[in-house]
């Protein structure tokens, strides 16, 4: 267990108590389980997008919004990559540091405890931004961090999403989806080295449309 206190945050809390109760029983995972870093489709596109890009990894600093168990900053982080991972569930970031003192990730990798919004990300201050799906669920604050968010990333670095659209279940509060047209738009300008979406059934009756994409900001 943990000693930390959760962030209060946009979502309900009976959302992120359901999160909360996933990392609760990854408290108890092997450090077998825990080597096993399984990441979404667009951050395995934004590491090819690194690639073909001739990055500097050593020298390209990630912010990851959302960083959950640390999966996907400790597989940016064996990429060379230097990753800062914020999440507002203290079991999480114990998973995460976990992950990272055993992958002798130290000095690559860091998670804190924290909120995605709130706090003033700056301009041009990241090589790179990682949000997966939890911009939504800032509601009102949805495209206004976004522009934020963009607005933090250097001439050349990425921005790597991932949310929901429709088709969705109704929630209360509704999220508040980012269409592909308002991802299109806020993007103008930018190298779309992925943009897609599809649909999928997670149980009966239960159909969700997905949106992702990793761009690149003109230098």
């Amino acid at each position: 267990m943990t000693d930390q206190e959760n962030i209060k945050v946009a979502a309900p809390e009976k959302w992120m108590d359901g999160w909360d109760n996933i990392y609760k029983q990854m408290l108890d995972a092997s450090d077998a389980d825990l080597r096993e870093l399984e990441v979404s489709r667009p951050v395995r596109q934004f590491a090819h997008a690194l690639n073909v890009s001739e990055a500097d990894l050593a020298n390209h600093h990630i912010l990851e919004l959302a960083s959950g168990d640390g999966s996907t900053a400790c597989y940016l982080g064996h990429l060379g990559c230097k990753v800062e991972g914020v999440e507002a569930l203290a079991n999480a970031v114990t998973i995460a540091n976990r992950r990272i003192r055993m992958l002798d990730l130290q000095d690559k990798v860091s998670v804190r405890l924290g909120d995605i919004d709130g706090w003033d990300l700056g301009i041009e201050t990241y090589d790179s931004i990682v949000i997966i799906q939890s911009l939504q669920y800032l509601f009102d604050r949805t495209i206004p961090r976004l522009e934020e968010i963009l607005a933090a990333i250097r001439p050349g670095g990425f921005f790597v999403y991932s949310g929901n659209i429709l088709p969705h279940f109704v929630t209360e509060p509704p999220i508040r989806f980012i269409t592909r047209s308002e991802l299109i738009s806020h993007l103008d300008g930018w190298t779309l080295h992925c943009f897609g979406g599809d649909e999928s059934i997670i149980k009966p009756g239960d159909l969700r449309g997905y949106i992702w994409t990793v761009a690149r900001k003109p230098k």
